[in-house]
Protein backbone atom coordinates (compact mmCIF):
# COMPACT_ATOMS: atom_id res chain seq x y z
CA UNK A 1 0.00 0.00 0.00
CA UNK A 2 1.00 2.92 -0.86
CA UNK A 3 -0.06 6.76 0.63
CA UNK A 4 0.68 9.37 -1.92
CA UNK A 5 0.70 13.05 -1.37
CA UNK A 6 -2.56 14.57 -3.06
CA UNK A 7 -0.36 16.68 -5.27
CA UNK A 8 1.83 14.37 -6.01
CA UNK A 9 -1.31 11.47 -7.33
CA UNK A 10 -2.57 14.60 -8.95
CA UNK A 11 0.68 15.23 -10.88
CA UNK A 12 0.99 11.45 -11.57
CA UNK A 13 -1.99 11.02 -12.38
CA UNK A 14 -2.23 13.85 -15.22
CA UNK A 15 1.07 12.70 -16.56
CA UNK A 16 -0.14 9.27 -17.20
CA UNK A 17 -3.29 11.03 -19.30
CA UNK A 18 -1.24 13.28 -21.55
CA UNK A 19 -0.05 10.38 -22.90
CA UNK A 20 -3.28 10.17 -24.55
CA UNK A 21 -4.12 12.04 -27.50
CA UNK A 22 -7.66 11.53 -26.66
CA UNK A 23 -7.39 13.68 -23.07
CA UNK A 24 -4.22 15.38 -23.72
CA UNK A 25 -3.44 18.41 -21.11
CA UNK A 26 -6.54 19.97 -21.66
CA UNK A 27 -8.49 16.75 -20.87
CA UNK A 28 -6.03 16.55 -17.51
CA UNK A 29 -6.48 19.82 -16.64
CA UNK A 30 -10.24 18.77 -16.87
CA UNK A 31 -9.88 15.82 -14.99
CA UNK A 32 -7.41 17.89 -11.71
CA UNK A 33 -10.89 20.26 -11.35
CA UNK A 34 -13.30 17.43 -11.33
CA UNK A 35 -10.64 15.35 -9.13
CA UNK A 36 -11.07 18.50 -6.79
CA UNK A 37 -14.71 18.91 -6.80
CA UNK A 38 -14.86 15.35 -5.63
CA UNK A 39 -12.66 15.68 -2.69
CA UNK A 40 -14.09 18.42 -1.60
CA UNK A 41 -17.54 16.89 -1.78
CA UNK A 42 -19.15 15.37 1.27
CA UNK A 43 -19.03 11.97 -0.53
CA UNK A 44 -17.67 9.36 1.77
CA UNK A 45 -13.37 8.48 0.03
CA UNK A 46 -12.25 5.20 1.23
CA UNK A 47 -8.80 5.69 -0.52
CA UNK A 48 -8.20 9.15 1.32
CA UNK A 49 -6.37 10.03 4.79
CA UNK A 50 -6.43 13.35 6.44
CA UNK A 51 -8.02 16.61 5.43
CA UNK A 52 -5.90 19.65 3.72
CA UNK A 53 -2.33 19.48 3.25
CA UNK A 54 -1.79 16.72 5.41
CA UNK A 55 -4.18 13.99 2.86
CA UNK A 56 -2.94 11.45 1.61
CA UNK A 57 -4.51 9.47 -1.56
CA UNK A 58 -3.77 5.65 -1.38
CA UNK A 59 -3.02 3.25 -3.84
CA UNK A 60 -1.79 -0.44 -3.64
CA UNK A 61 0.62 -0.28 -6.10
CA UNK A 62 1.54 2.10 -9.07
CA UNK A 63 -1.01 0.54 -11.64
CA UNK A 64 -3.44 2.28 -10.34
CA UNK A 65 -2.20 5.43 -11.62
CA UNK A 66 -2.66 3.99 -15.26
CA UNK A 67 -6.05 2.68 -14.29
CA UNK A 68 -7.01 5.53 -12.94
CA UNK A 69 -6.27 7.33 -16.40
CA UNK A 70 -7.70 4.19 -18.34
CA UNK A 71 -10.37 4.33 -16.95
CA UNK A 72 -11.07 8.20 -17.36
CA UNK A 73 -10.40 7.42 -21.32
CA UNK A 74 -13.01 4.81 -21.69
CA UNK A 75 -15.34 7.37 -19.78
CA UNK A 76 -14.83 9.47 -22.60
CA UNK A 77 -15.06 7.80 -24.58
CA UNK A 78 -18.61 6.34 -23.61
CA UNK A 79 -19.38 9.43 -22.74
CA UNK A 80 -20.17 8.53 -19.01
CA UNK A 81 -17.55 11.01 -17.18
CA UNK A 82 -20.65 11.40 -14.92
CA UNK A 83 -20.54 8.16 -14.19
CA UNK A 84 -16.91 7.46 -13.37
CA UNK A 85 -16.96 10.23 -10.52
CA UNK A 86 -20.14 8.97 -8.95
CA UNK A 87 -18.34 5.41 -9.12
CA UNK A 88 -14.62 6.91 -8.21
CA UNK A 89 -12.62 5.68 -5.43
Amino acid sequence: MIKMDIEDFIYEVKEEMMCYDEIGEVGSQKWESEFRAWLNSEKKKENVEGKGEKAKFIIYDESEIFDVADSYLSAIESNSVEKYWKEFQ
